[in-house]
């Protein structure tokens, strides 16, 4: 009994060094693939606050929607383009248009509930917002073009990791984990907007989470990048109805 055990104490440890090892592995040859992500995030974001300043807008998505939206749909194709090799199989006509068709009602979706459900939300009162408020926070519903976009986007950086990975062989657990680390560590990063520490942790470890759950969305389910894009703006969505409600102008006030 105690020589088994010991045995599947030992094949247990050989097993984890061995997944410990590969993954090693993978992620030293996915330095390129996340470096290269890494540049065009902060990039991406330096020209949005840079065309912002240069148009001298208060609020970029709300005053600017068509714009910004053709600026991520620009940043898309080029993450596209740079990863083309990694996204091999997955960009052919028919695919692109299947996923379009299958969005298609989805957006819709989302699109009527910015323009008619959130109007009816009780407004977010000034004197309860955070000193330097998310855009989100007093948008009209044309913030949420852009923003749509900007998922895209945001998926498509994500698809490109995870696909990479796997291409490396990382195992699935593995994948989670940098996920989880990665996507939430580049929300930390609003921090340096200004943000409230409050604003700044719930997206953290929203993105934390969303990080352990994307690559088994990718990687085990038929169409995961429908599912992703979804519940990404699927929080967005919750996220907006729940501050509406607990920021909400006092009836005193009215």
């Amino acid at each position: 009994g105690t020589h088994g055990m010991t045995e599947a104490i030992s094949s247990t440890r050989t097993q984890c060094a061995a997944t410990w090892a590969l993954s090693g592995r993978a992620l030293r040859a996915m330095l390129p693939t996340l470096a290269l992500v890494g540049l065009f995030w902060s990039v991406s974001s330096w020209g949005y606050y840079a065309l912002v300043s240069e148009m001298a807008l208060d609020s970029g998505y709300d005053d600017a929607p068509l714009i910004f939206a053709i600026y991520y749909l620009a940043w898309s194709a080029i993450v596209l383009l740079a990863f083309r090799p990694v996204f091999r199989g997955q960009l052919s006509r028919p695919a692109l248009s299947s996923h379009a068709m299958a969005l298609a009602p989805i957006l819709a979706a989302y699109g009527l509930f910015v323009a008619l459900a959130l109007p009816l939300l009780p407004a977010v009162s000034v004197f309860r917002a955070p000193p330097n408020p998310p855009e989100f926070m007093f948008a009209s519903a044309w913030y949420y073009l852009p923003k749509s976009v900007e998922i895209l986007f945001q998926q498509v950086l994500v698809a490109a990791m995870v696909l990479r990975a796997q291409r490396a062989r990382m195992p699935l657990g593995a994948i989670s984990v940098l996920m989880a680390v990665l996507f939430g560590g580049f929300h930390l990063t609003l921090s340096l907007d200004g943000f409230s520490p409050f604003y700044v942790a719930r997206f953290t470890v929203a993105a934390a989470i969303f990080g352990v759950v994307i690559p088994w969305l990718y990687l085990r389910t038929r169409h995961g990048f429908r599912w992703a894009y979804g519940l990404h703006w699927g929080f967005y969505a919750l996220d907006a109805v729940v501050t509406h409600l607990v920021l909400a102008v006092p009836k005193w006030v009215m």
